[in-house]
């Protein structure tokens, strides 16, 4: 085959068609894919200012919007098109559905307290560049969650990941994207169940309803009490005469009786902490 000369400034080079064109594309791919990637940012070190600033961030909204439930001092730095992914508890796409959520599951004053920690070094933060300009930056790492209980100890109850999108708008740092996911919860202590007879187990069976749980209904299961409210079914167990507990989750149910040995009423508590009162019906 005839050779064709390309002359590409100097030195002149010598090659046939196809060579000549495979290197070019070789060339252009080069270019366009391989270049580029000089100017990608790796993760930040911990002394660097940007990890200094989105772990201030970090600290000012679970230490004032989760821990403390000052929610009105964290809007200002929360996107209102805020898209929040949680593995267990599903979407929130807007700032104001956030903040709702918060208020009811986490700022309730009936509820628990509850407490977040950050993992100890697990924080990790990427810079987000665009013409190699910093527009914002991803923040990954882990955090535990803990429940005030009644004599001001937390105790600990589960561990998740979490990745956040944070955006520079206006020299300010926004959260635009969450994702919270692979939650775990802490394993509960082992106990004994308490051995009671049908006797005593049929005290406590019945209807009973709670002011924000509803109508609860109770059976007899073996060793134990099926407790049912709406589509939750538990099977609990005797700790005590009065108190059982539940194997999975951090639950016990406490009957309390009149004078005359009927039950009157159940508490409900989470970490030993009195979240429901259930009245009998």
């Amino acid at each position: 085959m005839k050779k064709q000369t390309f002359s590409i400034g100097k030195p002149m080079l010598l090659c046939n068609q196809n060579l000549c064109l495979s290197r070019f594309k070789l060339t252009l791919l080069f270019v366009v894919i391989f270049l580029p990637l000089q100017h990608i940012k790796s993760q930040v070190t911990q002394s660097s200012q940007l990890f200094q600033t989105i772990k201030k961030m970090d600290s000012l909204l679970f230490e004032n919007g989760f821990n403390q439930c000052k929610l009105s001092t964290i809007e200002s730095f929360i996107s209102k098109d805020l898209e929040f992914y949680h593995d267990q508890s599903g979407v929130s796409k807007t700032r104001a559905q956030f903040i709702t959520e918060m208020k009811k599951n986490i700022c309730l004053e009936t509820k628990n307290k509850f407490l977040r920690k950050l993992v100890d070094n697990s924080l990790e933060v990427y810079p987000l560049y665009e013409n190699g300009t910093l527009y914002g930056a991803i923040q990954n790492g882990y955090h535990e969650f803990y429940t005030i209980l009644s004599n001001k100890t937390p105790q600990k109850t589960g561990i998740a990941k979490f990745s956040h999108v944070w955006i520079k708008e206006n020299n300010n740092w926004v959260l635009k994207r969450v994702l919270s996911y692979n939650h775990k919860a802490v394993k509960l202590p082992v106990k004994n169940s308490l051995i009671l007879s049908d006797k005593e187990l049929d005290l406590f069976v019945g209807q009973y309803k709670a002011p924000n749980t509803g109508n609860i209904s109770i059976i007899k299961k073996e060793m134990g009490l099926e407790i049912k409210a709406g589509e939750m079914v538990l099977v609990v167990f005797p700790e005590t005469k009065t108190l059982f507990f539940n194997k999975q989750a951090p639950l016990s149910f406490e009957f309390v009786k009149n004078t005359n040995g009927n039950t009157i009423k159940m508490l409900i508590r989470e970490h030993g902490n009195i979240v429901e009162e259930a009245k009998k019906i």
